[in-house]
């Protein structure tokens, strides 16, 4: 029998200030116990990693008791795939859940999470999406009010938290280094390896200014060329395009930002800059 029931693996690049809002967010209700938590600091030039050593601290006797083992790393390399790498090769359970530091989920919906990617026999398993757009600007809220009736956002996004089988992470480890970590992950499976719980859910927290939206999409679609470029095969799972009945008037602000992004990445790409990681820096502000 294993010693724990999973584990979760968080790589932080620079999450000084997000960090102990989603580690509180995991552990606050506390329903989270024998399992293992791991937080790998990958090259950061801040305070993530005296942050996350005062909350192990300050916790230290409730983690106990919950028989929650807490683990800190720090890599010099500025990579999250290879954070990741390190994190799942120095965690014990046969379960991982790979999650991003900005999210917001609660012990209770990983839980749920788990025991849905066990009982349902499924390699890898995220939970829905809830995308939190009221503090943004009128371009990114309107930008959001369609993508996030997405088909591909609402049924088939693999992505900010997944929780992976035993079978799931040999198939998916080690990663390769590559901009689109989730992207990867995707298409790794066939559509009846993996799903998109419709019982829990994770909040993202969308970026507060067009500046900050268009760097965080330009990277996604510069992942998604690398991966084409390196031959990594499209995804097997289906994803239909298509939206849920946007608002019409959101329309044109949406394609209008989808042409940028994609001119961005463009040249991005025609001018070299292609391994720069490209963020949302606007909800990380103390």
């Amino acid at each position: 029998m294993e010693q724990y029931k999973f584990s979760i693996i968080i790589p932080a690049y620079n999450e000084e200030v997000l960090i102990v809002k989603t580690l509180s967010s995991l552990l606050e209700d506390n329903t989270l116990h024998t399992i293992e938590l791991v937080v790998v600091c990958n090259a950061c030039q801040d305070n993530t990693h005296t942050r996350t050593i005062s909350f192990l601290k300050e916790n230290e006797l409730s983690l106990q008791q919950k028989n929650i083992n807490f683990l800190v790393f720090e890599t010099d390399k500025a990579s999250k795939t290879n954070a990741l790498n390190l994190g799942v090769s120095n965690s014990k359970s046969s379960i991982k859940v790979l999650m991003d530091a900005d999210i917001e989920i609660s012990g209770k919906d990983i839980n749920t999470l788990v025991t849905e990617l066990k009982d349902s026999h499924l390699k890898a398993i995220s939970p829905k999406i809830k995308f939190s757009f009221n503090k943004s600007d009128f371009l990114v809220r309107q930008y959001y009010r369609v993508a996030s009736l997405s088909f591909y956002n609402i049924n088939h996004r693999l992505s900010n938290v997944i929780a992976l089988s035993e079978t799931g992470i040999k198939q998916i480890t080690p990663l390769p280094e590559i901009i689109a970590d989730d992207e990867y992950i995707r298409r790794q499976f066939l559509p009846s390896e993996v799903a998109v719980s419709q019982q829990c859910a994770l909040v993202f927290t969308c970026a507060k200014n067009l500046s900050n939206l268009l760097q965080v999409l330009t990277r996604v679609e510069r992942g998604n060329v690398q991966l084409n470029n390196l031959k990594i095969k499209k995804p097997a799972i289906y994803a239909p395009k298509g939206y849920n009945k946007p608002p019409w008037f959101c329309m044109p602000t949406f394609i209008l930002i989808k042409l940028v992004v994609k001119i961005r990445a463009k040249l991005q790409f025609m001018l070299g800059k292609t391994k720069q990681w490209e963020r949302d820096e606007s909800n990380r502000i103390s």
